[in-house]
């Protein structure tokens, strides 16, 4: 055997046998990555989608919050015309009010922002936040609903319990007082309350705003991810 080389010629074809074994593993690999990876962008799509879906949402419930609020500062406004507009040149002009039938309009409130967090928390709880691959765009994302969209819903409950609480404050008032019609307040009580109640809402209104143009910013940059994903 030795002087004919089989065993040399045997040796080549198991060394052989075993490199083309081995290539087929490599192959097969290679096929399951790229089709794994090819499930995870169709997948990346589909998150980035639906999150932008559910911003755009939000920036039309945060439109709604800001017009209402700022009605609502301007009615405040008609009652004490020294209450300036702390943010105006970020949160706009007030529309004009001819003021309000009734005290209680004053600080009624039921209007806060309640954010769209269904698909992002739905990925997050089943520990899919690695599939969105640009890293950068998850954070700006995270960033989004997780600080500053917990920040204005703590401003908007703050600014509800206020509303409740000077609604009882002034329960007398609001059922027996004849303020005329429109109303008029002179009770330094009251305009004493009337003009916190406004610094409160006018930096709602300047926090609910710049929320809304990070989410259009945000929401650009999801689109252009989306389309640059193969």
């Amino acid at each position: 055997m030795i002087r004919d080389n089989k065993v040399i010629k045997y040796l080549l074809y198991a060394i052989g046998e075993i490199i083309l074994v081995v290539i087929g593993i490599l192959i097969a690999l290679s096929i399951n990555n790229s089709n794994e990876l090819k499930k995870n962008r169709i997948a990346e799509k589909v998150y980035l989608k639906e999150i932008k879906s559910d911003l755009i949402q939000d920036t039309i419930l945060l439109s709604q919050v800001i017009q209402d609020h700022k009605w609502r500062i301007a009615q405040l406004r008609s009652q004490d015309t020294t209450i300036d507009i702390i943010f105006e040149e970020i949160i706009g002009k007030l529309p004009k009010v001819e003021g309000v039938s009734q005290l209680e309009y004053i600080f009624f409130t039921d209007r806060k922002f309640r954010p769209k967090i269904g698909t992002y928390n739905s990925m997050i709880s089943e520990g899919k936040s690695n599939i969105i691959s640009n890293r950068e765009l998850f954070n700006n994302i995270q960033n989004i609903y997780e600080l500053e969209v917990q920040n204005i819903i703590t401003i908007g409950e703050d600014v509800l319990d206020r509303s409740n609480e000077l609604r009882n404050k002034y329960a007398y008032e609001i059922r027996y007082v004849d303020f005329g019609s429109p109303i008029k307040i002179t009770d330094k009580r009251i305009l004493a309350d009337i003009y916190i109640s406004s610094r409160q809402l006018n930096y709602y209104t300047r926090q609910s705003v710049l929320l809304k143009n990070n989410i259009a910013e945000l929401i650009e940059l999801i689109d252009n991810e989306y389309h640059s994903i193969e």
